[in-house]
C-alpha cells in the first residue's frame, strides 16, 4: 500500500478512538495501559509515526544524507561509491550517515528506520535488496536514491551501461583472436527481475558479441555463479579447464570471480595470458592481481558523487522532481592490462 496513512487508519486497527490515538501520539492525556500497547502495535504495523516523521521532514531541515550500503567489505566497490557520496555531500554542506547493511534485508529495515527517526533528508540504497524497505522509505516522505541494482519499487536510480561494458571486453577477447569465450556469472532461465538487471547486462554482453561473429556458445561455456564469490569463481575455471576442446578465455562477471578464475589457472600450472585469457568487471581488484588484470571499469567514485548530486538537487529543486524520477546512467571504460593476449592457435571456427 503506497498511500498516506491516517489516525482513523491507525484507530481502526488498534480498536479505538481517533481521540485515543491522538492521546497516544501526542503523549497527553490519559490512555490505559492496555490501549496504549494496542495503538503503539498499530503505529508500528501501519506506519503512521513514519508519516508524522516525514511532516516534520518537510519543515525541517536535517542536512544529511543516509547512505546504506550492502556490504563495505569485502568488495570495494561499495567503499568506492561512499567515498564519492561523502565528499560530494561535504560539498554542499551535507553530513553522511553510513549503515552497513551486511547484505542482510533485515538490518536493511533496520537502517531505513534508524534514518526515518533521525529525520534525515534522503536515502541512498547501494544496493537495495528488499523493496519493501524502499517503500517504507517512500511512505515516510523522504527522497530515494538508488545505484546499481534497482528494487521493482521506481525511483530516482544511479546506474552504468553494463551491456556496453561486457560488449567491450568480449570485443577486446574477439580482436585479439579469441573464439571459444566462457564466462562466469548468473544465468537466467525465466524474465530477469529489476534487480537482476546489472547480471542480465553482462550475460547479454556476452552472448550477443558472439553471436555477432556467427557462434551459438554452448551451455558449458556458461558457469553460474550466484555468490560472485573467489570460490565459484575457482570451481567454474576448473570445470572450463576439462573442456576438449579447450577454452581459450574467460569473462568474469566481476573481479573477484576473475580471481577465483586466476588461481584454478595456476592451480592446473597455466599461465595467463600464455595459455588463457582473463577479463574481469569492476576495476576494483583489477589492477593488484598477478598479472594485472584486463577489466571493465566502473566509475564507483564517480558514481558515489552522481548519487549525492541527485540527491541534493532533489531536496533544493522539489518541484522540479516532483512529476518523475530521474535515471542516470555512467559510462563504462575498458582497462587493457596484462591477462589478455592473443589465443596459442587461432582458430576463425
Amino acid at each position: 500500500m503506497d498511500r498516506k496513512i491516517t489516525m482513523k487508519d491507525v484507530a481502526s486497527e488498534a480498536g479505538v478512538s481517533t481521540a485515543t490515538v491522538g492521546r497516544v501520539i501526542h503523549e497527553r492525556g490519559y490512555v490505559s495501559q492496555k490501549a496504549r500497547k494496542r495503538v503503539e502495535r498499530a503505529v508500528k504495523k501501519t506506519g503512521f509515526r513514519l508519516n508524522l516523521v516525514a511532516q516534520s521532514l518537510r519543515r525541517n531541515r536535517s542536512m544529511t544524507l543516509g547512505h546504506l550500503l550492502t556490504s563495505i567489505v569485502p568488495n570495494p566497490f561499495f567503499a568506492g561509491i561512499e567515498l564519492g557520496v561523502e565528499q560530494e555531500a561535504i560539498q554542499h554542506g551535507y553530513n553522511v550517515l553510513i549503515w552497513n547493511v551486511l547484505s542482510d534485508p533485515r538490518r536493511e529495515r533496520e537502517g531505513v528506520e534508524t534514518f526515518i527517526r533521525r529525520q534525515l533528508d534522503a536515502i541512498i540504497f547501494t544496493t537495495p535488496l528488499d523493496p519493501e524497505n524502499v517503500l517504507l522509505a517512500r511512505q515516510a516522505g523522504i527522497p530515494i536514491i538508488q545505484v546499481e541494482r534497482p528494487s521493482a519499487l521506481e525511483s530516482h536510480l544511479i546506474t552504468v551501461d553494463n551491456f556496453v561494458g561486457a560488449a567491450s571486453a568480449m570485443e577486446h577477447l574477439m580482436q585479439l583472436g579469441h573464439r571459444r569465450i566462457a564466462f562466469i556469472g548468473k544465468r537466467f532461465d525465466q524474465k530477469p527481475r529489476p534487480q537482476d538487471k546489472v547480471d542480465f547486462e553482462r550475460l547479454a554482453g556476452w552472448r550477443d558479441t558472439l553471436l555477432k561473429y556467427g557462434i551459438q556458445p554452448p551451455e558449458d561455456w556458461l558457469a553460474t555463479a550466484d555468490l560472485y564469490s573467489i570460490e565459484d569463481g575457482f570451481q567454474a575455471t576448473q570445470k572450463f579447464l576439462e573442456l576438449q576442446p579447450g577454452i581459450t578465455a574467460i569473462f568474469a562477471a566481476c573481479d573477484i570471480l576473475a580471481s577465483g578464475a586466476l588461481q584454478a589457472i595456476y592451480e592446473r600450472g597455466l599461465r595467463v595470458p600464455e595459455d588463457i585469457s582473463v577479463v574481469g568487471f569492476d576495476d576494483t581488484y583489477a589492477p593488484f592481481m598477478t598479472p594485472p588484470l584486463t577489466s571493465v571499469r566502473q566509475p564507483v567514485y564517480e558514481i558515489g558523487v552522481e548519487a549525492a548530486r541527485l540527491a541534493i538537487e532533489v531536496l533544493e529543486n522539489a518541484e522540479q522532481f516532483q512529476e518523475h524520477y530521474q535515471t542516470r546512467q555512467l559510462e563504462t571504460q575498458l582497462k587493457i592490462r596484462s591477462s589478455t593476449g592473443v589465443p596459442r592457435r587461432y582458430d576463425p571456427d
